[in-house]
């Protein structure tokens, strides 16, 4: 057996593996928003309570954006680190912007 043949092999499962590494990743995303503003988990009755829930719901989302990205450079898996990177980084503002638009619309 050649050693080039499961590289190759990796290589083209790579494209099954970016995949669920976004959809993982948007799911983190919006599971860390709620648990931050008090949907999932105890809410915050306090200003107090409420700065922990952010400050906790940032050091998660921070520890996995950057142990994600470690992992993804690590293995060498470039198509997945970039889809783990930007995904990362735009589902907070496009899940920010949905909430503009649907609070704007309620009004």
């Amino acid at each position: 057996m050649s050693a080039i043949r499961p590289w190759c092999q990796a290589k083209l499962a790579g494209g099954h593996v970016t995949a669920i590494v976004v959809l993982g990743d948007l799911l983190v995303c919006a599971l860390l928003l709620l648990a931050s503003i008090g949907v999932i988990g105890t809410e915050p009755t306090t200003r107090a309570e409420e700065t922990a829930a952010w400050q906790s719901a940032g050091q998660l989302y921070f520890g996995w954006l950057m142990v994600g990205a470690a992992s993804f450079a690590l293995l060498r898996m470039p198509k997945t680190l970039l889809a783990h990177v930007s995904t990362m980084l735009l589902s907070p503002i496009a899940l920010f912007v949905l909430l503009l638009l649907l609070a704007s619309g309620l009004d």
